[in-house]
């Protein structure tokens, strides 16, 4: 998506500063109404862990089978009498991993007073990092 900025960027200063405060009034009461809501955002936040999951994983497992099977062909995994049970291992794998994903998710989000939660935080984290890299970097090899 493109903005168009005026070339002077000294003139946009001054509206983000008159911004600033309105924006941060709105998230602090944003978060506030999603704490005192927080047990049918905790599912729905889990929901959408399990589903993210899901595809980040999905997209994961392609990169790294390609990867493998690009770069040693003759590798077990990569020939193609074993195509089914490396598909069938794979969903296992993936469908622990999102599961395990939304659990986390949802058991992190238990008590409002904890939050920040370092298990919620910890398994955002490592949801986006791994996957990310591994593609980003599976992908740049290829």
């Amino acid at each position: 998506m493109f903005i168009p900025l005026p070339q002077n960027w000294r003139t946009c200063v001054l509206p983000l500063v008159g911004l600033a405060t309105p924006v941060g009034l709105l998230v602090v009461n944003f978060s506030a109404w999603v704490i005192s809501q927080l047990g049918a955002f905790r599912w729905g936040v889990a929901v959408s862990a399990l589903v993210s999951a899901l595809i980040l994983n999905s997209l994961t497992g392609l990169s790294v089978y390609r990867y493998v099977r690009n770069r040693w062909p003759d590798f077990v995994v990569s020939r193609q009498e074993n195509e089914s049970w490396v598909l069938a291992g794979a969903i296992v794998v993936i469908l622990a991993v999102a599961i395990l994903s939304a659990l986390f998710s949802y058991v992190g989000m238990a008590n409002p007073k904890q939050l920040p939660n370092g298990i919620a935080v910890l398994t955002g984290f490592v949801g986006v990092v791994v996957p990310l890299a591994l593609i980003l970097g599976l992908n740049r090899r290829r």
